[in-house]
């Protein structure tokens, strides 16, 4: 009796590279891998024997290809593009979808999709191999942009490979799973046909369509020179598969209709697959910087340059500065899990937007006449002019109210008083906090630079502002006699214990040095925390032995400062601590050292905020410090967001296995969070701390823990407990051991009642301040423009060609009016704006 044999299944070949701009080398070294690897690409294509070719999703490497290449090799490559075997796009690069805002992962598919279609085609497919795990928004950003798929590894826990992915706003995508992951090289080794067939054997069973996928390649991988014989020889050699090369488009489209099982919303799940997740606080420092200069692009340059009537946006310079930041957030970059070279790298590029965004400020006012770059000719505020007479700027269209921080530098000496008058010249209600000697130089175009020489001076001011507006002022030194005259606040010594109640709450520091913060939604205590760390820069991992694990409660004050609603508040911290591990790196080293700082609060009656900022120094190693919360609560979830969301999830407290398990990761503790948490009563907004976990405090309740420092001196290792195997090479990384430097700063918002639209909306009011600019000119702006409803969210206000262009979304499970008058919606979604929603408005500029 014969038996039917199966039809074979048909394997899509995808030939592809994943290219890491930096990792493991730096970039310039990569870029003159990339040209052997492309050139490989290219014979094999111009020679027929290659079909089709992934470059990875990412157009950054497609240009770094033609700015490194000579030009043969680069005709050629387009050559490819323009004929549709080089597949482009439809990102500019594989980002951290975690650690950058959801405006930024915007921007990386709308230039992304612009280079690809300029150079010949765009694959329409969220490809998102390596990410390490995945934003809940991610199908409704990928649906926005005209895509309707997605092909993902890190973060599932599926039986099967093909699935459904469904955005909290209903959007939804169909998607594939990378079951055994992206990096699958089987027709590049010695034994070619048996790891091949071992991997088409694994597959098989989890293809709901019958239809598998081999994406031939891995990182910064080639095509192997007989790559069409040895797919001839397998077809031939048996009658199980079929393998076809063909672009990964082709693939999902011969996949068809199957039913598939829905994944809603965040993908973190390690089960399956790592997500390492501890990358979120591995070398802080450049999270700080990053996210300060995502601030400045998006909440500063872009809204100047939109709202200032006359000024026509530098479109290039806008472009290559989106283009800067963007290649900072690569995975590997921003993530900090790169050699030291890269990182060095970073900041120094870093450094140069800095630069290229005050550049394009000054241009702005410039452009608009608020300043002139001339010594000796022009109209608008000298070059060498200090901040007498100003405009102060609300770049976001939200209404502010209350005490607005400005910092104004006034040349000469300090004087005895100083008062803030508006254009009318009515004096303006001021405090006087703070005054630091400042010095800037100033380079006319028509004469020599100079210095301008003086004092910064910290205020608050009474000064409630619509969106979008323009308020000028004058800043000027005055008798203390004259009407609206200030003085800066004297300070006194403070000794323990103390009790400060500014009208809606306590600041309490107990005989014993433990600092509390009472409000009526309950009593708040904070502390820092440390434990030794023998992880790498993926995964946090404790010591095996003794992790040395330290409450450190207690704070010495200083002195106290006082004028009118505010209390300032300094207090001095000091603690001893392991060194860092024994070379067996199991327990403390026999180094101990010492850690100092400073503790600065910041209360204001009226207002639900202590603000905080803490300067910290110390140089232990292989250690993680945090601040810690405590509110003596039993919490069941925690919020923080992320890219265009609110995200709750589920407590999970920490318990570490003895030893590792091979090949596993420890469930995923830490969380990420963009500028904002909440846990129970407590709310915080931050910049740079996007890691946070709920953690068993020193009372046996949960806490709140943000991790301020992560030292490690490893790149990847094979050893801990918390990951069984290596997550790249084994290499020392001793500049990730950086100790603190700088200033850390935070916000903690303690109304009970605060919720998440709130809480958002004062965290980016926060992260993007009212702008302080030279010279006035009422005529240079645009009117004011504030949101019809106070729960929407600004993304980004900007100027596109001749027209104006604003995005918002709704962090609530309720629907908000959103009508704009002269505005168009780009969805047709109405006045409304759905539930979880992101919609882009524009109109004539």
């Amino acid at each position: 009796m014969s038996v039917e044999l199966p039809k074979p299944y048909r394997v899509s070949v995808v030939v592809q590279t994943h290219w890491d701009r930096e990792w493991y080398q730096p970039q310039q070294t990569f870029a003159e891998r990339l040209l052997a690897v492309m050139e490989r690409v290219c014979d094999q294509l111009d020679a027929g024997t290659l079909s089709h070719f992934l470059f990875d999703g990412q157009t950054a490497a497609l240009e770094d290809l033609l700015h490194e290449a000579e030009p043969t090799l680069g005709e050629r490559v387009l050559t490819h593009t323009r004929a549709g075997r080089i597949a482009l796009g439809p990102w500019y690069v594989m980002a951290d979808e975690f650690l950058v805002s959801g405006e930024s992962l915007w921007r990386n598919l709308e230039i992304g999709m612009q280079i690809a279609r300029a150079h010949g085609n765009c694959q329409r497919i969220g490809y998102l191999p390596d990410s390490f795990g995945h934003i809940a928004q991610m199908p409704q950003l990928l649906r926005h942009h005209g895509i309707g798929s997605a092909v993902t590894w890190r973060g599932i826990d599926l039986r099967h490979t093909e699935f459904r992915w469904v955005a909290p706003d209903g959007s939804e995508v169909d998607a594939l799973y990378l079951t055994q992951g992206y990096y699958q090289h089987p027709l590049n080794l010695p034994n070619w046909q048996a790891a091949l067939t071992q991997y088409l054997e694994s597959i098989a069973p989890r293809a709901l369509s019958g239809q598998l996928l081999l994406t031939q390649g891995g990182d910064h991988l080639g095509p192997h020179r007989e790559l069409a014989q040895r797919i001839a020889a397998f077809n031939a050699s048996q009658e199980r598969y079929e393998l076809v090369q063909e672009s990964l488009q082709a693939h999902l489209d011969a996949i068809g209709p199957v039913e598939r099982p829905a994944l809603h919303g965040e993908l973190r799940d390690n089960t399956q697959s790592f997500v390492l997740p501890d990358v979120l606080s591995t070398r802080r420092y450049l999270k700080e910087a990053h996210q300060r200069l995502e601030d400045r692009l998006l909440g500063e340059t872009e809204p100047l340059w939109a709202w200032l009537q006359g000024a026509t946006p530098p479109q290039k310079a806008l472009l290559e500065s989106w283009k800067l930041l963007l290649q900072q957030q690569a995975h590997d970059s921003i993530c900090g899990c790169s050699v030291d070279e890269v990182h060095a790298e970073m900041e120094s590029r870093f450094a140069q937007l800095d630069q290229r965004l005050s550049a394009l400020r000054g241009r702005a006012l410039h452009a608009a006449g608020l300043q002139t770059p001339l010594q000796h000719e022009g109209e608008g505020a000298s070059v060498f002019a200090d901040d007498s007479w100003v405009t102060v700027f609300n770049p976001l269209p939200l209404a502010r109210s209350g005490w607005q921080r400005l910092d104004p530098m006034l040349q000469g000496p300090v004087p005895p008083a100083l008062r803030v008058l508006d254009a009318e010249g009515s004096p303006l209600p001021v405090h006087w906090l703070g005054v630091q000697p400042a010095r800037s130089l100033r380079s006319p175009l028509d004469d020599f630079p100079e210095p301008v020489i003086g004092h910064r001076m910290e205020l608050r001011v009474a000064l409630p502002l619509a969106g979008m507006q323009a308020q000028a002022l004058r800043i000027e030194a005055c008798d203390p006699s004259a009407a609206g005259a200030v003085s800066p606040c004297g300070g006194q010594e403070l000794t323990l214990p103390f009790a400060f109640d500014v009208g809606n709450g306590q600041l309490l520091g107990e005989a014993d040095g433990r600092l509390f913060w009472q409000t009526p939604a309950g009593k708040l205590q904070l502390l820092l925390h440390t434990e030794l760390d023998a992880g790498d820069s993926y995964n946090f991992s404790p010591a095996p032995g003794n992790p040395d694990r330290q409450w450190h409660p207690q704070f010495q004050p200083r002195f106290v400062q006082r004028s009118g609603p505010f209390t300032h508040v300094h207090l001095d911290f000091r603690y001893e601590q392991a060194g860092g591990l024994d070379d067996e790196r199991r327990d403390p080293g026999d180094r101990r050292t010492k850690v100092r700082g400073l503790l600065s609060l910041m209360l204001c009656e009226g207002q639900p905020w202590l603000e905080a900022e803490i300067l910290h120094g110390g140089h232990a190693q292989d250690q993680r410090t945090r601040l810690v919360l405590a509110a003596g609560e039993t919490l069941s979830d925690a919020a923080g967001d992320t890219a265009f969301h609110w995200t709750q999830r589920p407590v999970r407290v920490a318990d570490w296995p003895a030893a590792p398990t091979k090949q596993v990761e420890t469930p995923v503790l830490v969380n990420p969070s963009l500028s904002a948490v909440r846990a129970g009563g407590i709310a915080v907004a931050h910049r740079g701390l996007q890691e946070f976990e709920i953690v068993t405090g020193p009372g046996g309740a949960h806490a709140l823990a943000l991790t301020l420092q992560r030292a490690v001196g490893w790149l990847s290792r094979r050893d801990l407990i918390a990951r069984g195997a290596g997550a790249g090479p084994d290499l020392a990384t001793p500049d990730a051991q950086r100790g603190f430097d700088g200033v850390t700063a935070f916000a903690f918002a303690l109304d009970a009642e605060l919720d998440a639209a709130a809480l958002l909306q004062t965290s980016l009011m926060r992260r993007r301040p009212l702008m302080l600019l030279p010279g006035q000119k009422p005529e240079a702006w645009r009117e004011a423009l504030t949101l019809p409803h106070p729960k929407l969210i600004p993304s980004s206000l900007r100027r596109v060609g001749d027209r104006l262009e604003l995005r918002l979304w709704n962090a609530l499970d309720e629907a908000l009016p959103c009508a704009l008058p002269g505005w168009t919606r780009s969805d047709d979604g109405g006045d409304t704006l759905a539930p979880l929603r992101i919609a882009t408005f524009t109109r004539p500029a």
